[in-house]
């Protein structure tokens, strides 16, 4: 359907053309140009706003967000999957009846990836590995997965392609992560010229690995460097926040985000916050970065998943800002990113002492960080 076009009863007082307001029906996908427009009517999650998106990595940490976040605009979803049809059940209850659209798929085999966006006007690649396993390589996952998925989408005429990677890619990189993303971002440009690409910071929410491992493990928490790490958290829903608005917004096509917390951190004041909420002593333990590679070499070679050297090259990354003026960011799209301070909370009250379930968060936990949180709607933040 195309947007209702312009007449003379639009003309404004000085005579200039003014579109008229689209519908919630009106979608308009210009395949030529790799653009979507979508209804800004008042559809919601039991209505279809007439788009169609394929969710890859839909199982993983950000993407139960970004599924719930296009759910609940009326947003078709296609959620591909690997194993069991129980890895993205959760999902299914963030649409309403028959938008939640699950697909086993296999990365390695292109007439499946085919199929699960042929019907599409957006793809949004989600998937990422911190380390490697026994099916699939970082490179596999960053490189030659993302890649595909790119050409196929290409192939088949998707409109938009959202691609996920991570602020500290770089070619150079000491971690092998990172450098196999940054290689996947340059491959999907290749692929998929008006692809966006979304370089998000270190994540934090209810299944992070950064606020909950602190928690987790808070009477042995190993760190590296003396946890010097300079991180800018940036909270799981802002980011599906984004990504959203980067699919709507027609304006954006072809370009590079990186999202990330406005205020710097270091790891040892995350973990001197979580502390302080917990109220309770963390103790954090600083061993030997070469120590703990090795034990993470060790993990490696374990049935089941602990740790791998991967995670601990990625712990003396710090997370840097390209700095490059064709970058846009938070502020590009008018998000406030919601304060770390405010939000940690939530995501580790669980950790609590039983006598200290119900306090809340004293206003002098701020006086450790620089300068007072900016307060933000918090509404956003669960599924």
């Amino acid at each position: 359907m195309l947007a209702r076009p312009f007449n003379r009863s639009a003309l404004g007082a000085a005579g200039a053309p003014r579109l008229l307001k689209r519908g919630k029906a009106d979608v308009t996908v210009r395949k030529t140009t790799g653009q979507v427009l979508v209804g800004r009517g008042s559809h919601g999650r039991q209505s279809w706003n007439g788009q169609t998106a394929t969710v890859f990595g839909c199982s993983g940490f950000v993407g139960r967000y970004v599924v719930a976040r296009l759910a609940r605009e009326g947003t078709r979803v296609i959620v591909p999957y690997r194993g069991l049809a129980e890895y993205i059940r959760h999902l299914r209850p963030t649409g309403d009846l028959g938008m939640i659209v699950p697909m086993e798929f296999d990365l390695r085999n292109p007439k499946q990836i085919e199929e699960c966006v042929r019907h599409s006007d957006v793809v949004i690649n989600l998937m990422g590995r911190n380390y490697e396993t026994k099916n699939f390589s970082l490179s596999q996952v960053h490189v030659e997965g993302a890649q595909l998925v790119a050409e196929v989408a290409r192939e088949a005429g998707v409109s938009r392609l959202i691609h996920m990677s991570h602020i500290s890619a770089r070619t150079n990189s000491p971690s092998e992560v990172l450098v196999t993303k940054a290689f996947g971002e340059r491959r999907v440009r290749e692929s998929f010229p008006g692809a966006n690409i979304v370089r998000a910071a270190t994540v934090y929410g209810y299944e992070d690995e950064l606020l909950n491992n602190i928690g987790k493990y808070k009477l042995f928490y190993p760190m590296v460097n003396n946890a010097a790490q300079k991180l800018r958290p940036v909270c799981v829903s802002d980011v599906a926040h984004a990504i959203g608005i980067i699919r709507d917004d027609e304006q954006t096509v072809g370009q590079t985000y990186e999202l990330y917390n406005p205020a710097e951190y270091t790891r040892r004041d995350v973990i001197n916050l979580v502390q302080h909420l917990l109220r309770e002593k963390v103790w954090s333990v600083n061993v030997p970065f070469d120590l703990l590679r090795l034990v993470g070499r060790v993990a490696d070679k374990l049935p089941f998943h602990y740790t791998s050297h991967h995670e601990i090259d990625m712990m003396a990354v710090d997370d840097a800002p390209s700095g490059r003026a064709d970058v846009h960011t938070f502020a590009d799209l008018g998000i406030q990113p919601h304060t770390l301070e405010l939000a940690a909370l939530q995501y580790i009250r669980h950790y609590r002492a039983s006598k200290h379930e119900e306090e809340p968060m004293e206003p002098k936990s701020y006086k450790a960080f620089r300068k007072p949180p900016v307060p933000v709607d918090n509404r956003d933040i669960v599924a």
